[in-house]
């Protein structure tokens, strides 16, 4: 299928809504675009979870995606918005035009993530800040479910229709993420956690019994969950890693 295609369907079928961040959660992860001058949005879909606030919190905003439905939804915003070339990746933007950039959850989407980080980095200001999230295939669940299954958490669309259809083609752990964005040229890079992980969550590598990672989710305390993890040792306990970067 055209990547274009596939993610306008994406999109369209209305199952990817998320939760707004709050003003905490937006500062602990985009923190370090506050104030910037222009910032690009790399792959901003629907403008769910951060969009918003982003907007609000810089002076100029570019959002970019490959699906025309992305685009028409920021664009119906009074947003600026540019296309993702679908068969490379590229923007149709000049060298050194970004104080500062995005790109939260989309590497693990990409049939080359690299070009895409190559193009980002092309694209911002020498100084420009640069903040991508992913998740983490490191995660203590992910390698339980690896070892002990044989499976990857692909996050299919939905898993009792079609299990196979998973969005998630590319897997990062910490180093493999460290070194994505050192090849693209970026320097400085500092990786910590991201969301908030639990302890409990290993039991989804264990069939019927992954139902005590959704309790522990709903009625335990993050100090319960042993959620402080994700500081200490992100690369195991972090269920998904926040980024920041510059381009020298």
């Amino acid at each position: 299928m055209n990547p274009q295609n596939f993610y306008d369907s994406y999109w369209n079928s209305g199952s990817h809504v998320c939760d707004e961040w709050d003003e905490k959660q937006f500062r602990q992860v985009l923190g370090p675009l506050i104030g910037a001058e222009k910032v690009l949005d790399y792959g901003c879909g629907l403008g769910f979870a951060y969009q918003k606030r982003l907007v609000g919190a810089v002076r100029n905003y570019i959002g970019a995606d490959i699906a025309s439905a992305a685009l028409e939804n920021a664009r119906s915003k009074n947003l600026e918005a540019t296309r993702i070339a679908p068969e490379t990746g590229g923007l149709e933007l000049p060298d050194n035009t970004f104080d500062g950039a995005v790109c939260v959850e989309v590497f693990e989407h990409l049939f080359d993530p690299l070009a895409s980080a190559r193009e980002i980095f092309r694209v911002m200001k020498p100084g420009g800040v640069f903040v991508a999230t992913v998740p983490n295939f490191g995660y203590h669940a992910w390698r339980l479910l690896a070892l002990l299954r044989a499976q990857v958490p692909s996050e299919p669309e939905n898993k009792k229709l079609n299990r196979y259809n998973g969005v998630h083609i590319r897997y990062f752990s910490k180093f493999m993420f460290q070194h994505l964005l050192n090849d693209a040229g970026f320097v400085d890079v500092q990786i910590g956690s991201f969301d908030q992980s639990s302890i409990w969550d290993a039991s989804l590598a264990a069939g019927h019994f992954g139902a005590i990672a959704q309790f522990a989710r709903e009625k335990f305390p993050p100090s319960l969950r042993l959620s402080f993890l994700q500081e200490v040792w992100p690369n195991v306990f972090a269920i998904r890693l926040r980024a920041v970067a510059r381009k020298p």
